[in-house]
Formats: structure tokens, sequence, C-alpha cells
């Protein structure tokens, strides 16, 4: 809806620019909003770059980053030459493109003239385009231009213009445009009327029409092109025709265009034309001489996603966050693509469990599986930089540096007599013996369930970590272990014991790098995710959606808590997945779920609402580094579910948790006096929990436990799992992805780019079919307000929160749990228990 008022906004300030500072007035010698023939074989409805701005503004939507293109053209009339050309640029952002340019024309008989016109265009949806664009004609008049293109599917598209309008000279220009071979040959039938003198019986009647045939074959980086015109059909004079040809080569980001023609075929005197076109452009077109030998470059770290020191202030503002997905997909594209020779990663620092460090590790592996060379810079890193650069052919480590690889831990925190030392108790009703979440406020030490489930995920992360290390560096488990037990290693014992292959600064690395690809010197693509192709292929691709389920699970909106970081609200998350499911364009829908779970009530609505949609699409779920409790029961409703080796899973279990601050209440000298209607109205923090208050809590958890159990056997399929077996797998009980692999809480052991395979063979799609990733979070913001408000954050000094976090967490053990118990109020919870395995 934003789009189409945004759309109306740009054509009637157009509009009343163009008709508030000039009076209607004839085009001066550039009534031909093309310049003659310094176009090749433009359609009206298939027009799609930078030369939109003078054929059909609306094309100008289709306009992908920054385009510049320039043209020239000569003309021997018999007498001499005329001179006519062309040049534009557009840029693209979230809001449309914009585009300038100029025309101009030098005949060998009469005055020369010029056009300067600006414009802009946009894509309302994969369909329909609109545009709009304002000519400055010899610096003193101005005209309109209005269009716009419906491309009604992969074979047809039709394009509707109006031309010069303000003017005497206005007319209207139509085209179909057809493709009977996607993306090879177009064929286009275009027409220009002009309106007589008169009134409208008269305009009409006395009109000129000028009809047109073109059509383009393109075979990789070359375009074949011909077209031709009729003049005077219908009307006085003979009639006579306008013929040319041309030829494109195009290579990446450049291409150039020859033409030649002849016009006025059919009278007596006959001109001769030539000319040239050439292009830029961020977005790579087919090329004629394709890419090989290719090394790409990345810098990764905190949660895997891209750090970039060099971004201009336009990317920073409005570009698209290059994301931990987005890495993983570049990645797997990279690995598909044979002009890519390697890959180089800097590791500086990532903070991420053994879940999403899989993820990049598998990414990694799969490149040098499909003959890919993989080299990784460290400037430091502990145990999971450690395991995910093992997985690369070369490790090269900063000399005065060095790699924390000292195990994995986990910590138990209790707070029980921290809270009754200031008057505070606190009371847990639970169902399921392993559900020990609330026990951080309740007791003073663990129980040996508690215990078992933390060895239980410290072995399996160790064992993961040993033998990773020890498979991708060469070596034996024994000597990976006794690496281990040093207590971190400096950056000379890292290279003696073979976790490293050499040690660099940063300046010379670029020496081990060129060296380890064969060559003198080697450049790096550093921003190749940036990059897209440029898209031939009309109307909407199959889109998969992504769908993030992440933070502790809420009521309401989603957002930031006041320790805890991002929450996924209920309304957000259903929002998402009910957009998803009823957008046509969507063939399938992956859940990528990265929580501890939450509110029951919250989890079991995003349940609902991921149930009703697998009944219309394909839905995947896809497990990062923790999916447990309220993230199981969201993710139980997949038809199939990915987790890692060491995602942290299961939990099926419920509690209710209440605060009781009577003592300290009592101390601060606060004394209160309850009235009450109603046998059970529920405690408060103004005393305590009553034995029968107590009982009906128990009773909520159980219903809420059985609804827990319930949810999951119809969501994965009595098939899977039975309601008897889950019960002796739920109990609270957290397990590793392998171990749930085992249980059949999960299908299958992988990432988020195998869960979106399966979505795509789902979805009935080939593997080479193209698709479109699309993000569904349920907010309903502007395109590019997320990073600016990222920039903004850092302006304020917002970051400094994550400081508080990790303050918090140090001291409480579990600020998202806390968070979220002071204010349930007793409310049942489905949320695991705080285990990080670092």
């Amino acid at each position: 809806m934003r789009a189409f008022v945004g759309s109306r906004f740009i054509f009637a300030l157009t509009a009343a620019v163009a008709f508030g500072l000039a009076p209607p007035a004839d085009a001066q010698g550039l009534s031909d909003a093309r310049s003659g023939a310094a176009f090749s074989n433009t359609q009206t409805a298939a027009v799609d770059d930078a030369t939109a701005l003078f054929v059909n503004p609306a094309g100008l939507g289709a306009v992908s980053g920054f385009e510049l293109g320039a043209g020239y053209a000569s003309r021997f009339r018999g007498v001499g030459f005329d001179h006519v050309g062309d040049g534009s640029a557009a840029l693209s952002g979230p809001l449309g493109t914009v585009a300038a340019g100029f025309t101009f024309d030098t005949p060998s008989q009469g005055a020369p003239s010029w056009r300067t016109s600006i414009g802009a265009g946009l894509q309302l949806d994969e369909g329909v385009l609109v545009g709009a664009a304002l000519h400055s004609i010899n610096g003193v008049t101005a005209t309109v231009d209005l269009g716009t293109q419906l491309r009604l599917g992969r074979g047809v598209a039709v394009g509707l213009v109006g031309e010069a309008l303000g003017s005497t000279a206005n007319s209207a220009r139509m085209g179909l445009s057809l493709r009977p071979i996607d993306e090879v040959l177009t064929l286009g039938v275009d027409a220009r009327f002009k309106p007589g003198a008169g009134d409208a019986t008269q305009a009409f009647l006395g009109g000129s029409f000028t009809p047109g045939l073109t059509a383009r074959l393109h075979i990789g980086g070359v375009v074949l092109g011909v077209g031709t015109e009729l003049h005077n059909l219908g009307g006085i004079g003979p009639l006579t025709a306008t013929a040319t040809a041309m030829v494109e080569l195009d290579l990446d980001h450049v291409g150039v265009a020859l033409q030649g023609g002849a016009e006025g075929l059919g009278d007596d005197v006959i001109n001769s034309v030539v000319g040239v076109r050439g292009r830029l452009s961020s977005t790579q077109w087919d090329s004629l001489l394709p890419a090989s030998g290719r090394w790409l470059e990345l810098r990764l770290a905190g949660d895997g996603g891209v750090v970039d020191d060099d971004d201009s202030l336009w990317d920073t503002l409005f570009g698209e966050t290059k994301t931990a997905t987005r890495v993983l997909t570049a990645l797997d594209n990279a690995a598909d693509d044979p002009s890519v020779e390697g890959v180089f990663v800097r590791l500086e620092g990532l903070s991420i469990g053994f879940g999403s460090a899989a993820e990049l590790r598998s990414s990694i592996e799969r490149l040098r599986a499909m003959g890919k060379k993989v080299a990784i810079y460290m400037v430091g890193g502990d145990d999971v930089d450690a395991w995910v650069a093992s997985a690369a052919d070369r490790v090269w480590l900063t000399p005065s540096s060095g790699l924390s690889v000292d195990g994995v831990r986990g910590r138990l925190v209790y707070l029980r007599d921290v809270l009754g030392r200031v008057g505070i108790a606190a009371e847990a009703v639970s169902a399921g013996r392993y559900k020990s979440a609330p026990r951080t406020f309740t007791h003073t030490e663990p129980s040996p369930e508690e215990l078992e489930v933390e060895a239980s995920l410290l072995d399996g992360a160790y064992n993961a970590l040993v033998r990773g290390l020890a498979e991708g560096r060469h070596k034996s488990e024994d000597e990976i272990k006794a690496a281990i037990d040093l207590g971190g290693l400096s950056a000379p014992e890292a290279l003696e014991r073979g976790l490293v292959d050499a040690l660099a600064y940063p300046d010379e690395v670029g020496d081990l790098l060129a060296a380890f690809a064969g060559r003198e010197r080697l450049t790096t693509e550093r921003r190749f995710i940036d990059v897209s192709p440029k898209r031939e292929r009309w109307g909407q691709a199959a889109r998969i959606a992504v769908v993030p389920v992440t933070g502790t699970i809420q009521m309401g909106r989603s957002g930031g808590g006041l320790f805890s970081g991002n929450n996924a609200g209920a309304d957000d998350v259903v929002e998402a997945i009910n957009a998803a499911a009823g957008d046509d364009s969507v063939v399938a829908i992956v859940l990528r779920i990265d929580s501890p779970g939450g509110d029951a009530l919250a989890s079991d609505l995003m349940w609902r609402a991921a149930m009703l949609a697998r009944d219309k699409k394909p839905l995947i779920a896809s497990m990062g580094d923790v999916a447990a409790s309220g993230g199981y029961y969201v993710a139980s409703a997949a038809h199939a579910i990915f987790a890692e080796e060491n995602t942290i899973t299961g939990s099926i279990g419920v509690f209710g948790l209440l605060f009781n601050a009577e003592g300290l209440l009592g101390d601060l000298g606060v004394r209160s006096v309850e009235l009450k209607r109603g046998a059970l109205p529920g405690p408060d923090l103004f005393r305590g929990v009553t034995d029968e208050e107590r009982a009906r809590l128990q009773q909520s958890v159980n219903a809420t436990y059985e609804r827990f159990l319930d949810a999951v056997v119809t969501g994965r399929g009595a098939e899977r799992v039975t309601k008897d077996k889950l019960r002796e797998l739920a109990e609270g009980r957290v397990w590793t992805g392998a171990q749930a692999l085992q249980h059949a809480l999960v299908d299958e052991q992988g990432s988020i780019i195998d869960a979106l395979r399966l979505a795509r063979e789902r979805a009935g799609l080939t593997a080479t079919e193209e698709i479109e990733l699309a993000i569904f979070t349920g907010k309903d913001d502007l395109p590019g307000l997320g990073a600016f408000g990222g920039v903004m954050s850092a302006a304020f000094g917002l970051p400094r929160a994550e400081a508080m976090q990790q303050a918090a967490r140090l001291l409480f053990g579990d600020p998202a749990l806390a968070e979220l118990a002071t204010t349930s109020n007793g409310k049942a919870l489905v949320l695991a228990p705080s285990i990080t395995v670092r």
C-alpha cells in the first residue's frame, strides 16, 4: 500500500512541476523520445535499463543497483550528417529507482536542440511497474511522460506511455512484448499515436499512427536485434519504413552495441544510420567471456555475519544486512559456481554456539568438496573459531595473538540464598522432572537430572570439537586433547602443534594467499554478496519464505527486553507465517528457530499458525544454536526438522514461577491489606502461595504439559513418535541435535541451507530453477529503516546494552528467564534452562 501511495506522489509531484513551470509547447526537434536511431530496438513493454528514462519510465523500476548508459548515432541525409546522442544514469534504492539523463540532436541543416530529463520508476509488485519522467527542452519548456508496464506472466508484457504531456506534441505509445523462448527470444510490437488538431473526434481521425516490430535474440553475452517502423501509414505522402539491425556484446559489468540501418525506405531519398552504445552497471549481465579463477573474500565476526569497513553511506543507511544466513547462501552458491576458484575468510571473533558454527563449518567443507580452495586468517579466537577454521585448506594466525582452545564448559547459577538475603522467595510448579529452568531461583545446587543433561551436552560439544580439529588438521584425537589441556595456546604453540599453518601479520596475508593460489598477485572480490545478476525473467520467481523465531517467545510484538536482547512476539511471528502461507508467490516456508522458548500461550499460537500453513505449502524447520521448549513446540509443526549435531533442543516440559517479596516489603516498612472476591484470586509479590492456589497452579501447569505433548504428537505424527514414547523423551529433558535425531524428535542433521534445499524439493522445484528467498517478519516497516535504526543505535551508544546483557548473565545466570519469570506471575512457561556450551 505504501508503494502505491508513493507512486501517486511521484506522479503528482512531477506533473505539478511540469505544468507549473512551462506552458504547453511543441517538443522542438526532440518529440521522438527515442532520439532517432540512438536507441537499439527498444520495446515499450520490455525496456528495463537506464534508457527507460526516454522510452518508458516505468521500466526504471526494474533497474537494480547503479547503471550508466550512453549512445551516439550519425545519420547521412545526402547533404550532410546529423548527429544524435543520449546519456542516462539510474540508481535504485529501497523506495524505487531515480534517473537523470540528456539527449541532443545536431542536424546538418537547422538549429541544434537538446533536452535534459529526470525520472523515477517503482515496482509495485513483480508484475506491475510505474514511472514518470520530466523533460526540459532547450532549457525552456517542459513535458512529462507517464508510463506503466504490466508483466502478465513469464511470456507476456504490456506497456503504455503518455508522452510529452503538457505540449501540443503529446502522443501515446503502446507496446506488447512476447517471449516464446523464455529469456532467449523477445518479440515486440510497438505503436505511437499522435493526435491531430481539433476536438476529440478530429484529433483521433486526424492523428498519425506509427507501428513498429522488433526482435531480440539473447544468447549468453551476445544480443542480436532487428527492428522496423512504418511511417505515414494511412496519412498523406508515401508510405516509408525504417529498418535497423544491431549486435550487442556484454561482459559482466560493461557492454557495447553497434547498429546500422536505413530510413526512408520506399521514398526517393534513403538515409543511412550508424550508431554505438555503451553500458556500465553494478549488476552482472550475462557475459560473453564468463569469469574464471575468481577469489572471494569475507570478514566474519559476531553471529557469523559480514563485517564491512568500507560501506558507502547509501549502503549503511539502506543496504541489506549481510546476515549469517546470507553468508551461508553466498557460500553455497560459490560452491556451485564454476567461475570461483577459492574463498578467503577473515575470522575476527565469532560469538556463536556449536550449532550455528556447524552450519558455517559445513559450508566450508562443501566448498572444498566441490573443488574450491579455502583459506582462513584469524586475528585470534577460541574453540569455536578454531573448530570452524579447521575445515579450511589453510589456516593462518596473527603472531601476537593466540588461540583460546581450552575445551568447553557450562555454568549453573543458583540465586535462592541471594534472593533470601533481601527478603524475596521464589516458588515453582513444574511438569517434567528434568524441567530445571526455575531451579536457578528456587535451589542452591544442581539436581542429578541437571548434572546428567549438562554432562551430556558438554560431552557432545567436546567430542565434536576434538573430532573436528583432528580431522581438519590431520592430527590424532590424543594430540588435540593434549593441546586443549594446555589451557590455551600462544601463536607459536598453535603453529608448533599444527592447529595453524603459518603466522602472519595482516599486511603479509596477501603474499600467503597469492602463493596458496599459485599466483604472483591475487585480487579478491570483497563485495560479491552485494552483486546480483541482472534479472531477465518476467514475472515472480518462486519464493521460499524464511520466518525467523529468534529470542525468548512472548505475547505481543517482537522486540528487545531489558537484558535479554531480541524477543519473538507471537503477534509478529503469527502474522509472518500467515502472510507467507497466503502469498501465492511463496512455494514453501522455512521456520528459522533460535529460541529457548518462553510463554506457553505464545508458543501455542505460533504452533497453530504453522499447522495451518503446512496444510497449504511445505513447511520446514531449521534449528540454530537452541530450539528448545517453546522453540521446539513451534518446530514440531513442520513437515521436517533440521538440527545440527550440537543444537540444544527438546526440553518438552512446563513450569510456573512466582516470586514473593513479603519479607523485603516488610523490612522496608510496607504494610498491605488484601481485599478479594472469589476463592482463589492468585498470589502476588505481597504474599506467598496458599496450598489451594499451589494445587490449582499445578493443575494448570499439568494441563499445559499435556497440551504440549499433544501438539508435538499432532505435529510430528504418530508414525514418528507416539504420546507414550514422547512422555519418556519429554519430562523437560534437553537433548543435543544428534540425540534428538536418534529419538525422532528431529528428522535430519543439517543447516538452514539443507532445509532450503528440502523446501525447494518439496515445492516441486528443480535444483536449477530460479528462486528468491524472502524474509517474513510480520513487521510493517519501510525498507531500509532496520539498517538505519542500527546506525542511529550506534550513534546514541545503544550497543552498550550488549555489555549490560553480558554483565547480567554473569550475575544472574539467565536474564531472559529472570525477565520473563518476574512478569509471568505463575503463568505457564515453556522455557529451557540457560545452558551455554562454549
